[in-house]
């Protein structure tokens, strides 16, 4: 596992999170990682999942103690955050949110966990799934076989 910065409001508001990544040399399997985070109220924390390849599918289902925004953008969109973002998606989840984003342009996106409007902190548990798009051959890549370059949380 590998300890992932955060980026956040300000750097004394970072915290650190744990995930996996799959990485098997150039190589990677379809990529899983599971991961917790405290999101504390009036804050948010945002976790980049780096260099994933157009087309490929990304799986995200959140678990909360509470009311708690979601965004998941491209890169070039975090660097305005909080400012007008056009995310690729946008939800609220009050308990568990799940979705499904097919990467529409290559390189690294943010999982945005906002919780500016909380006044409690909320307890996230995030379960990432990432896919090619296809096999080399054309086929349905299958879940546990190796394709493209897969996930990299940092």
């Amino acid at each position: 596992m590998k300890i992932l910065g955060l980026t956040a409001l300000r750097a004394a508001q970072c915290g650190t999170l744990l995930a996996g990544a799959l990485l098997l040399g150039q190589a990677v399997l379809a990529a899983k990682a599971e991961l917790n985070a405290e999101v504390p109220a009036e804050k948010w924390k945002a976790l980049r999942l780096k260099d994933l390849p157009k087309d490929a599918s990304v799986a995200i289902r959140i678990v909360t103690s509470g009311p708690i925004s979601v965004i998941f953008a491209h890169q070039g969109e975090r660097g305005s955050f909080p400012q007008a973002v056009r995310p690729a998606f946008t939800g609220t989840a009050e308990r568990s949110l799940a979705f499904r984003v097919t990467i529409p342009v290559a390189g690294s996106y943010y999982v945005i966990l906002d919780n500016r409007k909380g006044a409690q902190a909320r307890t996230v548990r995030i379960l990432i799934e990432a896919l090619p798009a296809s096999a080399p051959d054309g086929k349905p890549p299958r879940p546990n076989a190796p394709r493209g370059r897969g996930l990299d949380a940092t």
